[in-house]
């Protein structure tokens, strides 16, 4: 094989891949594009059920206007310091789930942040 046949076929190879590169980028755009066309449509929906659904709000709400406005209602006060049922409940369901014959004693509860062991199980967790 000559140098100018080499030449030639180097030139062909390299035709051919422009050719598949740019016939793969049309084709990726052309799939985007129509991606955007059917979440552009789902969101035309979406918008339409919201206006829907303000309209009627707004319905309701003048309805609601013209009603007498009920009496205030008092908050419910619980009390969080007796948590002595609470405790009772965590027991039985620590018992249930035991399914053993031991007695279940609590000694001790105390409240802890929910956040601690999230972040200790994200730092220790990760991989």
């Amino acid at each position: 094989m000559n140098f100018g046949s080499k030449i030639v076929y180097g030139a062909q190879v390299t035709a051919i891949g422009l050719v598949v590169v740019f016939l793969g980028l049309a084709i990726l755009i052309a799939f985007i594009t129509l991606m955007a066309q059917v979440f552009k449509g789902i969101d035309a929906k979406k918008n339409a059920k919201a206006a829907e659904a303000a309209r009627a709000a707004e319905a309701v709400k003048v309805a609601e206007v013209a009603k007498p406005a009920p009496a205030p209602v008092e908050p419910v006060v619980q009390d969080v310091t007796d948590d002595s049922e609470l405790v009772a409940v965590i027991a039985a369901a620590i018992a249930a789930f035991t399914d053993s014959d031991k007695q279940l004693v609590v000694r001790r509860v105390r409240r802890v942040s929910g956040w601690n062991r999230a972040g200790r199980a994200e730092q220790v967790y990760r991989f």
